[in-house]
This record gives C-alpha cells, structure tokens and sequence, in this order.
C-alpha cells in the first residue's frame, strides 16, 4: 500500500505541473490554417501534397532541390536525378497521385524512382490476389520501364512501423520487395528534415510560418508537443527522491497490464452492453488475442479484434486492427460464416446513396471510423493517442460504449427504413 501512496503523491505532483502548462497554452498564439482546412490526420490532401509541394524542386517555394537533397539525406536514399528530368508527383500543376502512389520521384532518363506509401492510421489496402506495394511496385517495373534495383521504396508511419505482409508479398511476384522496403516515421525523421529546412527559409517569411505551423501538426500526431521545458520538470520531480523514482517505475513496469486490463474491461462491458440492448453476439475477441496485441512481439501483436453482433437481422462488424483506428460496419465475410441477406444488402446500398458519412471498398459494404474527432478515436496498440488513454477511466469507457452502441442503432434504424 506504500508503493500506492508514493503513486498518488507522484501523480499529484505531475499534475500540478501539467496544469501549469496548460495555463499558459491557452494565453499561446495556437492558430493553424492546416487544422481549420483539413482534418489533422487527412494522408492524402493535407500531409502527401503539403510534403510533395515542399520536395518538388519547381513548386512555390522557389528554392530549388535544397528541400529534396535535404530530405533525401535524411532518409540515406541513394536516388540519383538530373534536375531536368526529375518528375516528382503530386506537384504544382498535377496534384493527383501517380498511379496511386502517394509520393513518387522519377527521373525517366536516368531510369531511376522512389516511391513513398504515407499512412497516418489506415491501413494497407491490399487486393485479393496482389498486395498494395506489389501493385504500385509493379506498376513502375512494367510500366514506367524502371528496372527493379532502381527503385526505392519508403512506408511513411506515425511511429515507423513495417507494412503488412500480404501488402508487399501476396502474389509473390517480386520476392525482393519485401527486403527493399524502408520504414520511415513523422516522429523521427520527416521532424527532422521540417526542422533543419525552417532554417533555409529566413528570407521567406510566409514559407516559414508554413512549416512551423505543419511542425506543431506533426508534433501532435506524434506526441512530440510537449516543451523541452515541460519534459525537465517532469524529469526533475520524478528524480527529485527515491519515492519519486521507484513509484514512476512501478508505473511503467506494469503499464502493459493497465493497458491489457482496459483493452479487456472494455470489451466484456461492451458485449454486456449490447447483450442488454437486444443484440446478439456472434463473434468476440479472445483473450488471447488481447495478450498478443500488448504482451506480443512485432509478429504476434498484429491481431485484429473483432466483434460481430447482430439486431433485426443486420450483422455489424467492431473491428480494432493493429494497423487503425477502431471503425464498424457491414461486410461480406469471405468465409461466409456470418452471411448477410439479400435484403438487408440491398437497403445497405440504397442507404450508401444517400449518405456521405461512411464509406464502400473491398469487401465492406458500409463502414466507418468510431469517433467525431481524431482525440475521440481509438487505437488500441497506441496508448498515447488521447481517446485511447482515457478509457482507462471507467466513467469514460462506460460513455465511449454507449456512444458506440447508439451509433450502431441509429445506422441499423436507419437502414431498415429503406
């Protein structure tokens, strides 16, 4: 019980200092164009074109290839381009994807490419005979004409996680692929790189702005927003006496079991939730797959949780993937274990025309993301994401379950209406 005590005194004492600094956040200049224009996680209109107008040696900063060289030295890329001949999509006048591929750099005389996956929380979106990396991979091999061992290939991740497999070997087609992939992170080195480019742009005042405001952005999905100042105060009262070091300690060596307690308290109140409200369970996640997705290693812990539950003849899929944020919908089950009817599909596709808030692709046939905002959505391999955090709090989970829940039967009154 002293250990417990020592804990609360800790706590109370970080909490003090948190306060503080969230006090003086307030009084601070925290206005950001990114953030009012596009929603903080957006891959594709806000992060891939705001990185490909800044690497992109004729796009509006006017500083030539000092941001792509630059960049390039940051991830140890040995990509060799004449200015001339450098093509880097999207750009200035094409801001679409080429060929799908988020980032990509090709010099067709030189015959050389780099082809950059950018994934905020999504996660891979592999077909069923070819895999994502495959797909794009191939595309440039077959029809770019770039042979394959000049081609380099980057995964751009929150935390610098590796693909899935499937994504890079499904077909088995480019058995090379899987070795050629490197892992980079916004946390490490895309902060880098914005960092040590502010510095070239003292003339440039607008530009300037630009990437600081996309730095505190990058900052905050990486949980990297805190002061240099905050961090010491911390690390101070945390050293300051024994009874600080062992308690911070104790909380670190068991903060894999708080989170493996959460992740399961969460699902036996959800099942016993949605149980009283008349639906039924078809599927739940196993214990097991919770231990392996906190206790296990890169291998084990990518599990998916998943729990199927039905009312009024609509099944519903709850998936938490280790790659995404949690999200639920309808899909066709490729085992065809849980099958959905003809009627039931065929109100779920009139109800898709009419609505723009969930999304179709694969085998889904409406899904969406649990959460009105990237602080409400859950991530369970990732604590320090807030939504995640805070259903550590019992009161907070029981909330977050019943929101859940009613989004659930407000979809399913609303499909059967058709």
């Amino acid at each position: 019980m002293e250990n417990i005590k020592n804990i609360k005194y800790l706590l109370r004492d970080i909490n003090i200092v948190r306060k503080k600094f969230e006090e003086r956040e307030k009084n601070e200049d925290n206005f950001n164009m990114f953030t009012i224009l596009r929603k903080e996680s957006d891959e594709v209109y806000l992060h891939s074109r705001f990185l490909s107008a800044l690497l992109d040696p004729n796009g509006p900063h006017r500083l030539g290839t000092i941001f792509l060289n630059s960049f390039l030295d940051s991830i140890e890329s040995d990509f060799d381009y004449d200015e001339k001949s450098l093509e880097v999509y999207p750009n200035n006048q094409n801001r679409s994807e080429y060929k799908e591929i988020d980032i990509c750099f090709i010099d067709r005389v030189a015959k050389n490419a780099v082809m950059i996956e950018n994934k905020i929380y999504h996660e891979d979106t592999n077909h069923e005979d070819k895999g994502q990396f495959e797909n794009y991979y191939g595309r440039l091999i077959e029809e770019d004409k770039i042979p394959e061992d000049r081609i380099e290939v980057y995964y751009l991740t929150l935390d610098g996680h590796e693909p899935s497999e499937d994504s890079v070997k499904l077909s088995g087609k480019y058995p090379e692929l899987q070795d050629k992939v490197k892992c980079i992170s916004y946390s490490v080195e895309i902060l880098e790189w914005l960092r040590s480019i502010v510095k070239e742009c003292y003339n440039k005042p607008s530009l300037r702005e630009s990437i600081i405001q996309y730095i505190k952005i990058v900052e905050n999905m990486t949980n990297n927003d805190t002061s240099i100042e905050e961090r010491k105060e911390i690390a101070s009262l945390i050293g300051m006496n024994e009874d600080n070091l062992m308690s911070a300690k104790l909380l670190i060596d068991n903060f894999n079991h708080v989170k493996w307690h959460t992740i399961y308290d969460f699902y036996i109140e959800l099942e016993s939730e949605i149980q009283y409200r008349g639906f039924e369970i078809l599927h739940k996640p196993e214990e097991e797959d919770i231990t392996n997705l906190v206790h296990g290693g890169p291998i084990k812990r990518k599990v998916d949780l998943v729990l199927t539950v039905r009312k009024e003849n609509v099944p519903v899929w709850i998936r938490a993937d280790f790659t995404d944020w949690l999200y639920w919908g309808v899909c066709r089950d490729k085992e065809e274990k849980i099958k959905v009817s003809k009627e039931i599909s065929s109100k779920i596709k009139s109800f898709m025309t009419d609505n723009r808030v969930f999304s179709q692709e694969d085998i889904w046939l409406c899904w969406k993301f649990f959460g009105d905002s990237d602080k409400e959505r859950i991530y369970f391999p990732d604590f320090s994401e807030e939504g995640t955090f805070r259903l550590i709090s019992p009161q907070y989970r029981k909330v977050t379950i019943q929101r859940l829940i009613n989004e659930i039967e407000a979809f399913i009154n609303e499909v059967l209406k058709y």
